[in-house]
């Protein structure tokens, strides 16, 4: 009889382990070919595609701004009277010099008639003072007069001339005060709300009659954080820098310059104060509007893609790049910022290079695509909007 042992499995013991071994590596063999066969029969993604393009770009701050005159002057009137003529419209543009009201002028016309006649009857007294210090200086002479007499002649004579330039000052004011009864503009600008109507009674520099603003050329505030004025200040001092004040509405941006920097950094927000002049000419910023700025600081070349290529993973920003046998790579980016639809990319990809922009939810590295429409690619646009 034989005896078993742990040590001395019996033959049909190990038959039966061969086979499930057997079993086993067929079935993980079966298995890989099904997954290796399921994977060549993926269907190509659909996918949108577009180049990547190598641009000469300007590397700006941005900002919001608001409009305000260069200039702003408020019209008052500097004699008391009635308002006699309003000579502009609400909302005239004026030009300098331009005649605007007239003040009643009768009551200082009626008082330089008068200082005149009070000027001339000055100028007789003075010469007949003269006339008699002149004698008396003669008669003190031959000692038939006394010196107290001589001086009293004297007293009077320049007494009589004081009396000449003091009204005289008088007929200078109120020549000026009938000058200021026809009120001029100062500035080339533009007319505001006018307050009184003809027949109101002005109070001299306190009743308001319009308000005037300069526009062209116009200035734009804006802030920027404080810890941008290093660099604001580094290129600013070696040119002028251009600003560009893009509004709501209008196709086209104006195109000014940076032309005041703050002295101080507001402590309570942490940013400085700057101002933009912008020529205006067609008047299309307007005083109190916010415009988006955009502050060129620099230009370089750099690539632009439509900002819907650009994906986020774990790792950071990324692409997917199409490869000549139409499957796709995941390509690491950096993205230096967002202007409007359009991305800076500063490092990662190369001009021309074809980009995914549509469809990259079912791509992984090596996917084959398939393009829609493959004979229309898009081109990356920048806006000029800013983000």
């Amino acid at each position: 009889m034989t005896t078993l042992t742990k040590n001395n499995p019996p033959a049909a013991t190990k038959r039966i382990l061969c086979c499930i071994a057997i079993s086993i590596i067929c079935m993980l063999q079966t298995g890989c070919n099904e997954d290796k066969d399921k994977k060549q029969q993926i269907p190509p993604a659909p996918v949108s595609i577009t180049k990547a393009e190598l641009k000469d770009t300007p590397y700006y701050l941005q900002a919001i701004g608001t409009v305000k005159p260069i200039e702003t002057i408020t019209v008052r009137s500097r004699v008391t009277g009635y308002l006699s003529k309003v000579f502009i419209k609400n909302g005239e543009y004026v030009k300098a010099g331009q005649q605007l009201f007239t003040m009643d002028p009768s009551p200082y016309e009626a008082s330089i008639r008068q200082l005149k006649a009070e000027l001339a009857s000055d100028n007789t007294k003075y010469e007949q003072a003269k006339r008699d210090y002149n004698r008396y200086r003669d008669l003190v002479r031959r000692k038939v007069v006394s010196e107290e007499n001589f001086e009293q002649k004297r007293l009077d004579m320049n007494t009589a001339s004081d009396a000449i330039a003091v009204t005289q000052a008088k007929l200078n004011d109120a020549n000026n005060d009938l000058n200021y009864c026809f009120i001029k503009s100062p500035i080339d600008g533009l007319a505001g709300y006018i307050n009184p109507t003809a027949g109101n009674l002005i109070e001299e520099n306190k009743d308001q009659l319009v308000v005037i603003n300069k526009i062209s050329p116009i200035a734009v505030n804006f802030y920027l954080p404080q810890i941008y004025l290093p660099e604001v200040q580094k290129y600013a001092s070696n040119s002028t820098l251009e600003v560009i004040a893009i509004t709501e509405g209008l196709s086209e941006p104006e195109t000014g310059k940076l032309t005041f920097i703050d002295n101080n950094v507001d402590m309570n927000t942490g940013t400085i104060w700057m101002q933009a002049t912008f020529e205006n000419k067609d008047r299309m910023l307007w005083p109190g509007n916010y415009v988006n700025i955009r502050l060129n600081l620099y230009r370089e070349d750099a690539i632009h893609v439509p900002m819907q290529a650009t994906c986020t993973g774990p790792n950071g920003k990324f692409v997917w790049v199409m490869n000549q046998n139409s499957t796709v790579d995941m390509r690491p980016v950096t993205v230096q910022r967002r202007s409007g639809k359009v991305d800076i990319i500063t490092a990662g990809l190369k001009d021309q290079e074809t980009i995914i922009t549509d469809g990259q939810l079912r791509l992984f590295p090596g996917a084959p695509v398939v393009v829609m429409n493959p004979h229309t690619v898009e081109t990356a646009k920048d806006d000029g909007n800013g983000e």
